[in-house]
């Protein structure tokens, strides 16, 4: 018997989040000495925002809460490029005189390009006028190794908390 492609994802969901709880840490996590560790030591404001405080260069975290479990933060502190969000994907463009501009896709379609890029600055394409152009990988660091055990469990209990404008 065959199996339908909704079976197939659904298998493929179980198995995803399971492997993701295996790799959880055993650390219980502190949210205020993670704030402390996410405004110092991870240096996170410099490529992302939390209640309009940090760059834009990276997803927007003031909720983030809301729409991803601990596991996942986990996972994208330790291997960010494992699941990027489609929302969150970066994007290289070649101009014709062999500029290059990197930043996070915004929309395209067949014919443009709009990003936001390393400078914060939005940028629109017509793709005709791109020497080339593609997806890249994440600039996100892995903070596995940077942060201990216990620093990233506490990161994460603060990025949990992230969930509403206060």
């Amino acid at each position: 018997s065959t199996m339908t492609v909704e079976q197939a994802s659904k298998i493929v969901a179980y198995l995803r989040s399971s492997a993701t709880k295996a790799r959880t840490s055993v650390v219980t996590g502190v949210a205020e000495r993670g704030r402390a560790v996410y405004d110092a030591k991870g240096g996170c404001a410099a490529c992302h925002r939390v209640d309009g405080v940090g760059s834009r260069v990276g997803p927007d975290l003031s909720r983030i809460g809301q729409t991803r479990r601990a596991a996942e933060l986990e996972l994208a502190l330790v291997d960010p490029a494992a699941d990027v969000q489609p929302t969150n994907r970066f994007y290289r463009a070649v101009l014709r005189d062999g500029t290059v501009v990197t930043g996070r896709l915004l929309s395209h379609d067949t014919f443009t390009v709009q990003m936001l890029d390393t400078k914060e600055q939005l940028r629109s394409f017509t793709k005709s006028d791109l020497r080339e152009h593609g997806f890249i990988d994440s600039p996100m660091p892995s903070y596995k190794g940077r942060l201990t055990p216990q620093e990233t469990a506490d990161v994460v209990a603060y990025l949990l908390t992230l969930k509403a404008a206060k």
